[in-house]
Order: C-alpha cells, then structure tokens, then sequence
C-alpha cells in the first residue's frame, strides 16, 4: 500500500472512532430535544466515512463493490439529518420541530441508498465500477449515472437549507448566541467545500476528502452542540421564547440604556417606536419607585397603573448582570402582570367579607321565632353591613299580591311594611314570577323598575323560597350603577336560604305550639289502642277518635294479609261504594306498601291511581303501619272540600302510625298464641279445651234461642293396629287426612275438633238430628272411599273407617257434659256393634233394654 493511502487510511480509522464516539455520547441522552436526530446524522457521517476506508483498504473488487453501496446509506442520510438537525437545534419551525418529523426529510435519500444497491439492474446511479489497474487498494473508479446527480443537487439543497437557516438566525440572534451559529456554520461549510472540490474535479483529488474532512465538522458539531447545554434548551431558539412571552421583558446595560425588549415590554411602556437605545428612566413609568429599588438585585416591586379607566396590577423584578468577575454590565427588567392573581385576591377578600356577614345574620336571627323579626333583624343586617339605599323583604300572600314585611335603608324612597304590590309588576314582582335572581345595572333603563321617585342606581332581588314554594323576595337597591355582580348575588342568595331556615324554624316551633292538643289526643289514642288485645277494636278505636278528634271527614284501616289489603274499620264512607279488599298493586295504599313511606296526594284528580271510594273525596293521605320495617297494613285518611289535608296532617298521621301498628302487632300476636293454644298440632283442628269452651257457648245459645244442636264423636277403626303395622309417621298422615276429610264436608259455622287420640268430635250448631246423621253419613261415605280395601258392612278397615256416635241436645241430653257423655257412648256402640258404622245415642236406651 502506497504511502498516502496508508496515511489517509489511519486518520480515517480514527475519525470512524472519532464519530462513533460523539453518536454514542448524544445517543445516550435520546429522550432530550434534537439529541436523536444530532445522533444519527453522527452516525450517517461515521457510515460515511467507514465504509469509504474499507472500499480503500479492501483487494477484492466485490468487497469493494459492496463497501461503496453501503457507503451511499451515510452519504444519502447525511443531508437530510444534518437540515433536520438545524431545524431542530434552531427551533426556526414549530412543524419541523416536533419530536418524528425530521425523518420525513430522509425519505429521498432512503431510495438513493436503495437504488444504490439495485444499481446491477438499472445502473442509474453508476454506469461502472472498477480497479486501477495494477492496485489492489485504493478506491473504485466510478462512472456516476445520471440519478446520482439528480440525489446530489437534492443533497446540496438539503445542505444549503441549512446553511441558510443557520445564518439567518445568525444574523437575527443577540451576541451571546451568535458564536453559536458561526459554530455549526464552520462546520458545514468545510464539509461541503471539500465535497465540491471533489465532484467538480476543480482539484483533481485521488481520494474523496469529504469524509476527511469530517475530522474537522464533527468535533465543531459536539463542540455547538454539547458545550452551550443544548440538551436542556436550545439556546438559539431563545429569542423566539422570549418574543412571545406575555411578561415584558428590558434589557439595560451598564449605562442604563435600553439595549433590547420583548413585544409585551413595548406594550407594557407604551411605545410604538423602538425604545432601544433610550434612558430606562425616560421611559419608565413611575421612574422614581424603580430609583429607590436599582441597585437591590431580585427585589419585587408592586405597581398599579390605569388604562382606559380599568386598574392594572404588576410585579417587577430588576435582575443584575455580572461578569465572571462580578463586575456588573448590565440589568435585565421582568415584569409580570398580576391583575387577575390581585382581582382573585380581592374577591377572596370581599367573599370573606360576605361569609362574616351570613354568619352575623345568622347568630342574629337565631334566637326568634317571630316571623317579622326575623325579616327585620335580616334587612337591618344587610343595610348596616353594605349601606344599601334601600333593602326589603315582601311576601307573597294568599291572593297573589307581594306585601313588605320589613324595610330598611340609608335613604327613604317613601315605602313602608304594608306596602302591596302585583306579581309581575316592578323587578320585585317580576322576580317573584320568574322565581329567579334579577340584576338590574342601571334602574333608570329597566323596563321592570317602577319606583315612587327618580333614581338612577341599580338593584338586585332574589326569591326565598319556603321548601319549594314561593315565599317572598329579598330587594336591596344602591344608589351606584353597576354595583351589584355574581357574588353579591350568591351571597344574598345564601341568605335568603338561612332566612328561609329560620322561618322554617318559627313555623315548626309555631306548629308545635298549634298541635300541643292535639298531640295530647294522639297520646290518649296511643294509651288506648295499646291497652287492648282485640284487632277489630282497635281498628274502630283508630277510626273514631280520628274523626272525633281532628275532624278528619274519611277514615279507614286496613290489615295486610299476603298480597291483599283487608278492610278492618271505617267511617265517612258510603257503603255502596266500600273497598273491602285491594290488591298491593294498586291504589296509593299499594304504592304506599311498596315504597313503604307516607303517600300525600293533594289532588286526587290528578292522580291516577287513585281507587275512589267517594266522590267527595279531594285528597287523600296513605300512611303505612310499620313494625321492624315490616308494613302491616295501612292508615288511609281522605278529604273532602271542608276538610283540606295539609302536610301537617301528615307528620300527625305519620306520628300516630307507630303506636297503631305496635297494638296491630301485638293484637296479631295474642290472636296467634291463642289460637295455637286452641289448634291440635297434628291435625290442625280445634283441641279438646277449645271445644269445650265452644260447646258450653253453643248449649248456652242453643238454650236461649231455643235452637237445635248436635254432636258427633267418632273414632278411626282399629287404628291401634294401624299404628303398630306402619309406625307413627303413617299414624300422623292417617290423623290429617282424617281432619281434612271433615274439613272437606264442615259447614261455615260448624266446628271440628281432635277430642283425644283417634277419636274427633264435630259440634253442629242448628242442627237437628236428621241432619247430623246425613252429616255422619257423608263422612263415612267419604272415609270408606279412602281406602283401596273393600270395607263389608259393619266391619271396619284398620285406619280408614268411622265408629260415629251422634247426639242432638236437648233430645239426648239437657247439659253440655250430658251431650258429650251421650254422643260419646253413641260412639262406643258403634265400635261394639262391628265398627264402620253409624249410632244414634236416642238408641242407647233401647239397646240397653234389649
């Protein structure tokens, strides 16, 4: 290898290095601004160059074939990367600036590099490729095609782009930056001199000094890049930040000359001409306040200056410029416009203001109950607090109209309490038509305003509402224009709420004092209807004492038995028209069982569940009788036009409610223990004590009305041996079948009863003994069918059959132990004659004489 192809391929060999190194250095810091795109036109470069040295040192024509078509994937990349890169590092294009879009610039050179390695197919890029003759290192001799001239002249519009970007913002950037630029100009310019020395074979170079000449661009590069801290912010792109900052920004130097300023500074000092050059103190305003403040580094001076009649609210902070050897060269003038921050703070201010004042108002109407008292004490709050001209509060009343209640004010516009007023008429009677907040800035301009004299102030006026009706408006009226805005709004709106609290505390308080009786009624109800144990008396206790009591026009009481309401008392309603039974899906006593609350309708015309019982009725008021939030039934009053239901009459009603369903619970529960002490627990009928008491009364009726009755008593046949072949569970099935067989054939007055093992009796009021022995007959009749045996006449089937003894009182017997001792020896006959049979006890006498 000849001399200086040794030399050149040394210096490449440590510019490769050289380059990969500065790629890897600004590699490692990808995810800060331009620092990717800087990277890889380092590593286009290094490509470049690389693959240039291995062309040379490589003996093998092929590999050197090989070594120039990747060498055209640097030379390709490397203008586009290095125009991206000055896009970036300038900040010149916000477009091009964004992070990905620098590689859009690439894209001719991609195909370049691809054609490059296609070139065999079409040799578009070089017509031929060879060796010197006799040398088998050094580079190839090219014959370039006419595409590789087309990508060159693109390349050196890439390359002139940026030199072009690079020295416009030279010429548009302070001192501080222009080293800088001249930096990467430097750069640039070596690079594409030798490149263009070289294809224009101006100097007939042997070798290629572009890569070469990389040893020089590259470190100017880094140099640009990596010493000024670009990785944190572009510093040529400065200029533009600053330009467009909304704080003004004055650059002075040592003699307090202006040497530079931003837009917003232009606009801060009022200045339509270029102030650069002028005494700072000449165009400052307020110089004297900045005087006192020159030489105190980073000291905050406030100021407050008028434009067009507004305030405005600034910060200025006076930045000093020193040398490396403090000496001090110039100040630089920030100033921050801090209206908004200084408005918000004094709203802040005025809202505090307002707070103390609700509170004030608050601790002074606490303490009343009167109705005007608390209005005035409100009004005189507002007026001593702000100096309202005038301030008022009006009612609406029954028949429409709005009447001042209270009024106070520093002026007197002539109105006083009693003062009545139409709806819709004036801004207080349109704001309680619209029942919204008004604003009025100027009253004199106000359609709505209508006063006894002229004024020219404004007013605002905001409804109080008492739960959601209408009760009034409060007004408050100033004799300056445009006083009023939002946050005076919201504030009297917060007392009109507090003012709505305490007349809602009063009318309680009222109310209480109203119903102190009629509470006492409800106590002496509640004492009644818990001291007894019978449903039905306590249902026509409720109703009565209601009515009695509180005038109420309908009343009713309904028990809820699974999924039907059951009338249990009522009055006021026409019988015709009684519901005695509705289903929990309809009506408002059935939303009231689902919802489980009180039901107010107020017009029953516009309800459409509602289940008439009178045509009277105008209102209606359904509460549920809950015990353990279990509805139990309903408490239904309605109203006719002489008794109009209020929500008043509600909160009674919902207060009676507890102690009403506590005696139903308690009456449902005595009913249950005695008919359980009452019921035999395997056969479901009447016991033995049961029918004892029920037989007692029914000979003591049976004696006064002078009335037939009869008694069965019957035992199943051989049911000992039943029980000893299929066990006790069949005996228990055998016993309740047996009881519903008698279930199946009892009359609606009749009573059954398990009068002791197998044996049952059956108690047969008004009857006579014809028709007790074809009741005995039916049950025979029906207990022979219960079996798949064929039972013979007088023979009885073990289980199934019916030994039945029958008495008629006062045939058979004249006492109730005379009955039962007749119908059950009757029984014992039947039993000795065979079984499955049917005895008459006036048959024992003759029996027994036989």
């Amino acid at each position: 290898m000849q001399t200086n192809l040794l030399v050149f391929s040394y210096c490449l060999g440590f510019l490769v290095i050289l380059i990969a190194g500065i790629a890897y250095r600004s590699l490692l810091e990808w995810r800060k601004p331009g620092a990717r795109t800087f990277g890889l036109l380092m590593l286009a470069m290094m490509v470049w160059a690389a693959f240039y040295l291995l062309e040379i040192v490589l003996p093998f024509l092929p590999l050197k074939i090989i070594s120039r078509k990747i060498l055209y994937l640097g030379m390709s990349m490397s203008p586009p990367l290095w125009l991206g890169f000055a896009l970036r590092y300038t900040g010149i294009s916000n477009w091009w600036s964004l992070r990905g879009r620098v590689f859009l610039l690439t894209i001719p050179g991609a195909i370049a590099f691809v054609m490059g390695l296609t070139n065999d197919r079409h040799g578009l890029i070089w017509h031929s490729l060879s060796m010197e003759s006799g040398r088998a290192y050094g580079p190839l001799e090219i014959e370039f095609g006419p595409v590789f001239w087309l990508f060159t002249v693109i390349a050196y519009l890439y390359i002139f782009s940026g030199m072009l970007i690079y020295f416009i913002t030279h010429l548009r950037s302070p001192k501080i930056f222009r080293t800088q630029t001249g930096i990467m100009l430097a750069g640039v310019i070596i690079t594409s001199a030798a490149n263009l020395l070289f294809l224009s074979k101006v100097i007939p170079f042997e070798l290629d000094p572009t890569p070469l000449s990389f040893s020089l661009s590259a470190p100017l590069f880094a140099i640009g890049f990596f010493h000024f801290g670009l990785f944190n912010l572009f510093p040529i792109a400065a200029p533009v930040i600053i330009k467009n900052l909304r704080d003004a920004i004055i650059v002075v130097d040592y003699q307090n000359h202006i040497t530079d300023m931003n837009p917003a500074a232009a606009e801060w000092l009022g200045t339509k001409e270029n102030a650069v050059g002028l005494n700072i103190f000449d165009a400052l305003p307020d110089p004297n306040v900045f005087k006192q403040k020159w030489d105190s580094p980073d000291e905050v001076i406030k100021l407050r200056q008028f434009n067009k009649g507004k305030a405005a609210c600034f910060e200025a902070v006076i930045i000093h410029l020193r040398r490396d050897n403090q000496e001090l060269f110039g100040r630089v003038l920030v100033i921050h416009d801090i209206t908004q921050e200084q408005d918000l703070l004094e709203a802040e201010v005025r809202r505090s203001a307002q707070l103390s004042l609700l509170e004030e108002v608050g601790r002074q109407i606490a303490d009343s109950f009167d109705e005007k008292e608390i209005l005035q004490r409100s009004i005189d709050a507002v007026v001593d607090r702000f100096g309202y001209a005038e301030a008022a509060i009006s009612k609406l009343t029954a028949d429409g109209m709005l009447e001042i209640i209270a009024i106070a004010g520093t002026q007197d516009f002539g109105y006083r309490p009693g003062y009545r007023q139409e709806l819709g008429k004036g801004i207080i009677g349109h704001t309680a038509a619209i029942r919204k907040t008004y604003i009025s800035p100027h009253v004199a301009s106000d359609p709505y305003y209508f006063s006894i004299g002229e004024h020219y102030g404004s007013a605002l006026c905001v409804p109080i509402f008492r739960d959601k009706d209408l009760f009034g408006v409060l007004y408050v009226e100033s004799v300056e224009s445009n006083a009023f805005d939002e946050e005076d709004a919201t504030t009297l709106e917060t007392l009109a709420n507090q003012v709505s609290a305490s007349l809602h505390r009063a009318s309680l308080y009222s109310r209480a004092q109203e119903h102190l009786l009629a509470m006492s009624t409800v106590q002496a109800v509640s004492r009644l209807v818990i001291s007894s144990l019978d449903l039905q008396t306590i249902f026509e206790t409720v109703v009565t004492e209601l009515k009695k009591s509180f005038g109420y026009t309908h009343v009713s009481i309904y028990l809820l038995k699974e999924d039907f309401l059951h009338l249990g008392a009522q009055v006021g309603y026409p019988q015709e028209l009684l519901l005695h039974k509705i289903h929990i899906s309809q009506g408002v006593s059935g939303r009231t069982i689902k919802t489980k609350t009180a039901q107010f309708i107020e017009d029953t015309s516009f309800e459409p569940a509602f289940l008439r019982a009178d045509n009277e009725v105008h209102s209606e008021i359904c509460v549920p009788l809950l015990k353990e939030n279990v509805v139990l039934g309903t408490l239904n009053v309605e109203g006719d036009a002489k008794r109009v239901l209020t929500r008043e009459d509600v909160d009674l009603l919902t207060a009676l409610s507890g102690p009403i369903a506590l005696a139903v619970d308690n009456a449902r529960l005595h009913a249950q223990v005695k008919e359980m002490a009452m019921t035999d627990a395997v056969s479901g009928l009447s016991n033995r004590h049961a029918l004892e008491e029920i037989l007692a009364a029914e000979v003591e009726r049976s004696i006064r009305l002078q009335h037939p009755l009869s008694l069965i008593i019957f035992d199943i046949d051989s049911f000992k041996e039943y029980n000893d072949k299929w066990g006790h569970p069949a005996r228990d099935d055998r016993l309740k079948a047996t009881a519903d067989l008698i279930r199946n054939n009892l009359r609606k007055y009749d009573l059954a009863a398990r009068y002791g093992g197998d044996e049952f009796a059956i108690v047969l009021p008004n009857t006579e003994e014809k028709g007790a022995f074809e009741f005995a007959k039916r049950l025979q009749s029906a207990a022979r069918a219960s079996t798949t045996d064929i039972p013979l006449e007088n023979k009885g089937v073990s289980g199934h059959t019916l030994s039945i003894g029958v008495a008629t009182f006062p045939i058979d017997a004249n006492t109730m132990a005379g009955l039962l001792l007749a119908a059950d020896h009757a029984e014992i006959m039947a039993k000795r004659l065979g079984k499955n049979q049917i005895f008459l006890a006036r048959d024992l006498n003759h029996n027994e004489a036989a």
